[in-house]
């Protein structure tokens, strides 16, 4: 399993009263150690309020470093009433997972973590792209419903958006991905509206696989998405589809299923995805 740059040992008495003193300590393997439990050992100090307690509040490039790969979170309760938490793989009885972060933009929620979070709170920007919108389902044949959906989740219709796991522009390409989608211009937004377009369409050839049946319109061999190669196509959107076949589909990351419930949630009864 990789490891991240910090990995931060949390040890936090329950019930505390007031405000506990926190100490910290580094270890020779880079661990971070945290402790409201007053410590004889060495190397121990004291952490002002201020200062930030855990690995995903320090540097942002740190925590972006650490976005980039795969980690989890285990937990458990002590006899004492200690609870313990770490992402290194824990030795011992009792652990249990209590939330994994994923590859890629997985790893990152909208919001706070942005590196440059959506500011264009103006009206029109939700009909701003619409000729974009509409190209691409002449191109890809993605309803303008889903695109709409993946936009508002992923940049809130802000083409400067930067997700703190790299991810850019309207629909939150990786750079990888948008070069693999021809996107030459990911500020562009037609270009990326496009580029993100192509990859869902590059997603549901590789998920869907329910024949086009019943619909009257003379489909004959087509196919479309059904409910659940929807979710694998948002997953896959999200988490890569790597991590989708992996776990046979949602991945159990706390952050893809937020996303995939959010777009789901905005997209869910519009026109279904069909393959032509």
């Amino acid at each position: 399993m990789s490891r991240c740059p910090y990995l931060a040992l949390l040890l936090l008495a329950l019930p505390a009263p007031g405000h506990a003193t926190v100490w910290q300590r580094q270890r020779v393997d880079g661990t971070l150690e945290f402790t409201n439990a007053p410590s004889a050992g060495p190397n121990w100090r004291a952490v002002p309020e201020s200062e930030p307690r855990h690995a995903s509040e320090r540097p942002h490039e740190h925590a972006a470093a650490a976005s980039r790969i795969d980690s989890v979170m285990w937990t458990r309760d002590r006899a004492d009433g200690v609870s313990e938490f770490t992402n290194l793989p824990p030795v011992g009885r009792r652990w249990k997972v209590l939330f994994r972060i994923g590859p890629g933009k997985a790893s990152a929620m909208r919001g706070d973590s942005d590196l440059v979070p959506p500011r264009d709170n103006s009206p029109a920007r939700y009909q701003r792209y619409d000729d974009h919108i509409r190209d691409q389902q002449a191109y890809f044949a993605i309803p303008q419903a889903l695109i709409r959906a993946v936009i508002r989740t992923e940049s809130d219709y802000d083409p400067q958006v930067v997700s703190s796991a790299g991810a850019l522009g309207l629909m939150q390409l990786m750079p990888a991905t948008a070069r693999a989608m021809g996107v030459t211009n990911v500020w562009d937004p037609r270009q990326n509206v496009m580029g993100g377009a192509r990859y869902l369409q590059t997603l549901a050839k590789r998920f869907c696989r329910t024949p086009a049946v019943g619909r009257g319109d003379g489909a004959g061999g087509a196919l479309v998405c059904s409910d659940d190669e929807m979710i694998k196509v948002l997953a896959g959107y999200h988490a890569g589809p790597g991590a989708v076949e992996k776990y046979g589909g949602l991945p159990p990351f706390e952050t893809t299923r937020a996303y995939v419930t959010t777009v789901w949630q905005r997209y869910k009864g519009a026109a279904p995805l069909a393959l032509r």
